[in-house]
């Protein structure tokens, strides 16, 4: 007997749709936030993953992979030096390490999670060139870009949790807890367009195959 196989929710346009969706009204909120805060860096940021995100779904809704893969790629980068901004440049550089510190267990954690953030960025917009530019490609790369992803879904809520238990001002709270949202939905937008690749691959595998037996019998 056959196995039915669920399609997975990663598979589902609609399900990309609606987190498209997300990212657009999430970083609209952070936009205006960010500009009422007249913070200029913060503007570029959010205005860079609105654009990005936005073009890499409708590259991909019109069959452009090549350019909704390098798009991919560009989202990660901007992640990566959205995370290392905040790391290497607000944390160490401003030497609020203390402040997180004093915060107690909540800003511990804080600072824990947006290193782990930034690392884990970094392994995966590392795998996905990998994956997406090697000649024959690399499965173990691909099982370890899904299980850096996971992780950093699990990191990114964890920085979302603690951020709500810090003596921020109010209006602070609001703009990081929104632009974690957008990450949030960003990074599954990204492993939903994975998903997408790693199931046309497979389609286009099968096809092939079935050409060559047409062949074979002809």
């Amino acid at each position: 007997m056959e196995k039915k196989q669920r399609e997975s929710i990663f598979l589902s346009e609609r399900f990309m749709a609606a987190l498209c969706a997300a990212v657009v009204v999430t970083g609209l909120v952070s936009l205006v936030l960010c500009l009422r805060q007249r913070d200029s860096f913060l503007v570029f940021e959010v205005l860079t993953k609105l654009i990005t995100a936005s073009a890499m779904f409708l590259a991909f809704k019109f069959f452009k992979w090549d350019v909704a893969k390098g798009l991919m790629g560009g989202v990660l980068f901007c992640l990566m030096y959205q995370e290392a901004h905040l790391v290497l440049s607000v944390l160490w550089a401003e030497e609020s390490f203390d402040a997180y510190l004093v915060a107690g267990v909540q800003g511990s954690l804080y600072l824990a999670a947006a290193g782990m953030a930034f690392l884990m960025t970094v392994i995966i917009t590392i795998n996905h060139f990998f994956i997406n530019y090697a000649t024959h490609g690399n499965p173990k790369n691909v099982i370890l870009n899904r299980m850096a992803i996971l992780f950093k879904f699990a990191v990114y809520v964890l920085l979302f949790v603690s951020n709500s238990q810090l003596g921020f001002a109010a209006e602070i709270l609001w703009r990081n807890a929104v632009q974690y949202l957008t990450d949030i939905a960003l990074l599954l937008l990204l492993a939903a367009m994975e998903s997408q690749f790693d199931s046309f691959n497979a389609l286009r595998q099968e096809l092939l195959q079935l050409k060559r037996k047409k062949g074979g019998r002809k």
